[in-house]
């Protein structure tokens, strides 16, 4: 191992571990990374041990495919590496290509699913391993946040130069006690007087506010939109993702974890929106979607495409249903604005209606 930042590619099929790695190495372009491979075979007679003698404090990502077994390495899967990494605290993906359910699970806060090709799941790699390397930069930066004894929320919202933001925040870290309370206790047990003590606070930190931001404050839309949930907040459809991104430009996101997606801060677009001048009246529309689309269609001087609704012929919006994908509105036979899955911060995320009135009572919704 080098004194490098790294990241740890795990497959059993060599031909995919080394597309997949050339892919990344490009995706990297100059960054002083050590990009490691591990194709787990017979010769691993403790796969637990092989795995745990190729990360250390350097290892800031780890990314598996699903099943191991075929160099003759039984009962070898890709959720117990996502289990070792884990107890590590190492950020680990999951790179499957053939293992994907019909229906969607219960999100879990430490899973990032990488995307199942080597394109699309390079790109997503490379943004995931910037994210944390910038969170914990960051925190080796700005020490004081941990002397300081700041709430998560509260460090996260100063990372991100947006302090007036913790509350809204700290609504997206209520489950992280039953997310991983083994973590969290040992974050309470470290003392910032102890130089190494703050080192581990300082890596324990970034990857619990790290998962906490890729996988929760990013995926469900409230301070911060993507793309699909600017085009439902504007009440119109993914066709207009690119006007819509020309628009809010001012209000682009380019902190930890950009590089997965376009995303917006809320507040500025309901800035942008408040200073385009004189345009249509609020009072003469029911909802904040129905008039978000109003100004932007008379800045455009055009119609906005309508997305697919057969209930307000697609029109109206304002809110983003992240099973279904698509923009639902606030009307009780369009969606349920409660779910265990959403967490408490993502206030503009809801269930459409048909998908929770089917599927709830299976999935515990």
């Amino acid at each position: 191992m080098t004194d490098l930042p790294s990241i740890l590619l795990i497959d059993d099929n060599e031909q995919l571990l080394e597309g997949l790695s050339a892919k990344l190495r490009e995706r990297l372009g100059d960054e002083p990374v050590d990009i490691q491979t591990w194709m787990p075979a017979t010769v691993d007679e403790d796969p637990e041990a092989s795995f745990k003698a190729r990360i250390n404090d350097n290892t800031v990502f780890v990314v598996t495919d699903y099943d191991l077994t075929s160099k003759g390495l039984r009962g070898l899967f890709g959720v117990s590496i996502v289990a070792w990494s884990q107890m590590a605290a190492v950020p680990v993906g999951d790179f499957s290509r053939g293992h994907r359910e019909s229906l969607p699970k219960e999100p879990n806060l430490f899973a990032l699913k990488v995307p199942p090709n080597d394109e699309e799941g390079a790109t997503f790699i490379a943004a995931i391993y910037f994210g944390f390397r910038a969170l914990a930069a960051g925190l080796q930066q700005q020490p004081e946040l941990l002397r300081e004894k700041r709430s998560l929320a509260g460090v996260l919202a100063a990372l991100l130069n947006r302090p007036h933001l913790e509350s809204q925040f700290a609504l997206y870290m209520s489950r992280l006690g039953a997310a991983n309370a083994g973590l969290i206790e040992r974050l309470r047990t470290l003392s910032v007087e102890e130089d190494h003590d703050l080192h581990a606070m300082q890596k324990l930190m970034s990857y619990l506010l790290g998962h906490v931001l890729a996988n929760s404050i990013l995926r469900f839309p409230g301070p911060l939109l993507s793309d699909q949930a600017l085009t439902a907040y504007c009440a119109t459809s993914m066709a207009e993702a690119d006007a819509l991104a020309g628009v809010f430009a001012d209000a682009r996101y380019d902190g930890p974890f950009s590089g997965v997606g376009r995303f917006f801060w809320r507040e500025d677009v309901d800035a942008t929106v408040e200073g385009l001048g004189a345009g249509p009246d609020p009072d003469n529309f029911e909802g904040f979607a129905d008039f978000n689309r109003a100004v932007v269609e008379t800045l455009l001087a055009r119609k906005l495409a309508n997305h697919d609704c057969g209930r307000c012929g697609g029109v109206k919006g304002g809110f983003w249903c992240p099973f279904m994908k698509r923009p639902v509105c606030e009307r009780g036979d369009c969606s349920v604005p409660s779910s265990s899955w959403i967490p408490q911060g993502a206030l503009l995320t809801r269930v459409e209606r048909d998908f929770y009135d089917e599927l709830a009572p299976l999935m515990g919704l």
